[in-house]
């Protein structure tokens, strides 16, 4: 198992109801699977902030952070540490 502590900026926290929790998951897992689990636990709400209907990510409006460093590939293995840090960062649009 893998133990994920997840922030959620932007407009993700009153989608959650809170700023972060820890999540566990099994190994080996991808990115992908965290957010799988994480839309199956907030509904299309949570889900469509990230990702489009085909379920590619939105990287062009979401910011995905992994132990400081950004991360652009779902498939990224978050396998190999106790604990990993994510930062869920969906951009802030208006005027």
């Amino acid at each position: 198992m893998v133990r994920v502590k997840v922030n959620y900026l932007g407009v993700l926290p009153p989608i959650v109801g809170k700023s972060d929790e820890y999540v566990e998951i099994d190994e080996p897992s991808t990115l992908r699977e965290l957010l799988r689990v994480l839309g199956l636990r907030y509904g299309e709400r949570f889900s469509g902030s990230l990702e489009h209907a085909d379920g590619s990510l939105v990287w062009s409006d979401v910011a995905i952070v992994i132990d400081e460093v950004p991360i652009h590939d779902v498939e990224y293995q978050l396998a190999g540490k106790k604990e990993v840090h994510i930062a869920l960062i969906p951009q802030i649009v208006g005027g």
